[in-house]
């Protein structure tokens, strides 16, 4: 049977018996011995076919130096073993949160391992299976580190990993001991923003019924200017006074008064022009930044949902997670409903 067709069995049983463990994880997750493999790398292969060649060499030899080299470093090897095996037993690993993006970067899950032991861990990597893992990191003794695995989102939506994995070939390299462990990693990935835009253009944005229309320019120009107030989460960082904050006070944001205060922009679906789906949703992730930026409110008209007027972040990533989430059975439904 060729070594190829071994190999894969192989780790089709251990990925397999991975999974029923995987069933059972509580956070944080414990490598116990149960879950960490161990088996010799490219370079701990050849450095056994050299001890076989050196222990022939003796043989034929009968050369007593020969025998003497050749167990001492099988002595060594098997010691590596235990010492690879342990870099990897007992640490805890948990998720972290990963940071949204958008559509064509790459997303960051992190992950805490963290060493319980009187003795650090040197050379840990994590990564996902049959994928090149990360820089190596040593991990101190009663203390943790946080790696950074990540992948490619080229679409919008959830992005959930099945599996890390946790490595180490420390300390002589000549062994490679491994587990997988499935944790809860999830990130949201926005669409891509198209071009910037401009909200006022009337298939883009349209102010909410009795308000006026967006104006050009500044979004601040024509407002009166009122005072200092406390700031507020979700202020715009336009409106932060930083010269007062330079001056030591506290952080305060400017008040405007007037017309464009009254201002509501309407994100919606329907005066967008006929497009594909992924095209409007570009275009509407881009004006969601526009409102932002402008420091108005704002709402957001989709099939199947609404988001209420606001600003701020809680704002914008609301608007932006359901960009990222729908469906296009939604707009199916909503192009056949009768009207």
């Amino acid at each position: 049977m060729p070594f190829s067709t071994i190999w894969s069995r192989l780790r089709s049983r251990i990925a397999s018996r991975a999974t029923r463990l995987d069933g059972k994880n509580r956070l944080p997750v414990r490598l116990g011995s149960n879950r960490i493999y161990i088996l010799p790398t490219k370079a701990g292969v050849a450095f056994f076919i050299l001890l076989v060649v050196l222990l022939l060499i003796s043989i034929n030899y009968n050369n007593p130096p020969g025998y003497l080299l050749t167990f001492l470093l099988a002595g060594i090897a098997l010691v590596g073993i235990f010492h690879t095996h342990r870099g990897l037993s007992g640490l805890l690993i948990a998720p972290g949160s990963a940071l949204p993006i958008f559509a064509g970067s790459r997303a960051e899950f992190p992950v805490m391992v963290a060493n319980p032991s009187r003795w650090p861990r040197h050379g840990i990597q994590v990564g996902w299976a049959r994928v090149e893992t990360g820089p190596l990191k040593d991990v101190p003794a009663a203390e943790e580190q946080t790696f950074l695995p990540s992948l490619p989102a080229a679409n919008r939506g959830e992005l959930r990993p099945k599996r890390v994995v946790i490595a180490t070939v420390f300390p002589l390299g000549l062994f490679r001991a491994w587990s997988w462990v499935a944790l809860p990693l999830r990130c949201m990935v926005y669409p891509a923003p198209a071009p910037r835009a401009s909200l006022l253009d009337q298939h883009n944005a349209a102010p909410d019924q009795g308000g006026e229309r967006p104006r050009a320019g500044n979004p601040l120009e024509g407002e009166e200017y009122h005072g200092l107030r406390a700031y507020q989460p979700g202020d715009p960082l336009r409106r932060i006074a930083w010269k007062a904050v330079a001056r030591g006070s506290e952080l305060v944001s400017k008040e405007f008064g007037g017309a464009a205060n009254l201002e509501e922009i309407v994100l919606d679906w329907d005066r967008l022009p006929d497009e594909e789906i992924e095209a409007k949703l570009s275009r509407l992730c881009r004006l969601v930044l526009d409102a932002e930026v402008s420091g108005r409110s704002y709402s957001l008209r989709i099939p199947g949902k609404r988001i209420p007027t606001g600003n701020g972040p809680r704002q914008m990533h609301a608007c932006l997670t359901a960009l990222a989430l729908f469906s296009m059975l939604d707009a199916q439904t909503l192009d056949e409903a009768p009207r």
